[in-house]
């Protein structure tokens, strides 16, 4: 089936990740996120606390998505002479992500502040939404999502609600990670590794500032990031002319 994910046997301290691979470098993607929420389940076996468990949503996906780009200094093994071409789709992928993030939270809390929508008004409310953070994309032609009805696909709006923001607010720290590991990697590394131990330990917001991120909380953080995003992918695409 679809997806991928870890999870964990307490009474064996053993997390356990189940992945399906189709030779694609989603692959990567994959083993490389779920390595990271098993390393911090690791964590909380040896040493770390079982009530307070990994941290929140918005914390766990941070120890995921972060080893994502922590990897990238070994993506050579997986991809030889075409690895940066990996790492510059893999960080536009994460960049692009932001947007479509944000549409899936505010859609959410759009519908249960008016539970009053119709189908037919809920679907117009998300194409509103997908104007308003990602213009740049059309449905034209297709006939099922230029009726609006793209965010059915998304099963955590039924499965896990308001799960959403906690990826892009984990994206903003992955990010930082991975400029962090471009400068200094040792280090980067870490700082990573303080962050995982800590999990449930301490707030989010304090999580961050102990790591010397940037908070994406603080206005003008989101263009900073991805600025260098961008002129991070100019380089790796300059690389591989």
């Amino acid at each position: 089936w679809g997806g991928g994910y870890c999870t964990s046997f307490p009474a064996y301290k053993q997390p356990f990740i189940l992945a399906n691979f189709n030779g694609s470098c989603g692959d990567i993607d994959v083993i490389t996120h779920e390595f990271g929420h098993a390393l911090a389940a690791n964590f909380v076996f040896h040493g770390g606390d079982i009530e307070l468990d990994v941290g929140g949503m918005e914390t766990a996906e941070c120890h995921s998505m972060s080893m994502e780009f922590l990897c990238w200094k070994y993506m050579d093994k997986f991809f030889g002479d075409e690895a940066d071409k990996y790492r510059r789709k893999h960080l536009l992928s994460a960049l692009s992500f932001i947007p479509y993030g944000v549409i899936v939270d505010e859609f959410q809390q759009n519908v249960y502040e008016h539970p009053e929508y119709t189908p037919a008004e809920r679907k117009k409310m998300y194409l509103e939404l997908e104007k308003k953070y990602r213009p740049y994309l059309s449905f034209d032609g297709i006939p099922y999502l230029e009726e609006g009805t793209r965010w059915q696909y998304q099963m955590h709006i039924y499965e896990s609600p308001f799960y959403y923001i906690d990826y892009c607010l984990a994206q903003t720290v992955a990010l930082s990670f991975l400029f962090a590991s471009r400068e200094d990697y040792s280090s980067a590394l870490s700082r990573y590794l303080d962050f995982v131990r800590a999990g449930g330990t301490r707030a989010f917001p304090d999580l961050i500032a102990a790591a010397g991120l940037p908070s994406p909380f603080v206005d003008g953080s989101l263009k900073e990031m991805a600025e260098k995003a961008i002129r991070l992918a100019e380089e790796l695409s300059e690389k591989n002319k």
